[in-house]
């Protein structure tokens, strides 16, 4: 007798499993079908008002944003590959640098900047 009973639990126990997964996949396939058939009553105005796409639907298109003003771009030391320091040769002193770089390399040799 506990056999009959205890069967009859763990299938009742599984139909009800199937029976939610069911239940779930369903709400997804409704959900699917009302937004399709929303998409086929929006198709079939458009079709009607525009001839089946022969005739404008009379809705304005929306004007294009106007191109944004290039940046003007001033061109200073370093900017686009311009040398600040020249390259270096036997013979070369600071003087050859410019002023702020001097000043750096006086820093860095431990001399005094006014």
């Amino acid at each position: 007798m506990t056999d009959v009973l205890t069967w009859t639990v763990q299938q009742r126990l599984e139909l009800e499993g199937r029976a939610e997964l069911l239940r779930k996949e369903l709400s997804g396939i409704e959900s699917q079908l009302a937004r399709l058939e929303a998409a086929e009553v929006v198709f079939g105005q458009w079709a009607e008002a525009t001839d089946g796409g022969r005739r404008s639907s009379g809705i304005a298109e929306p004007e294009p944003e106007p191109e944004p003003e290039p940046e003007r771009v001033v061109a200073g030391p370093g900017a686009g590959g311009m040398r600040l320091v020249p390259d270096r040769s036997e013979g070369m002193g600071v003087e050859s640098l410019t002023p702020e770089y001097r000043r750096i390399m006086e820093i860095v040799a431990g001399r005094r900047v006014r």
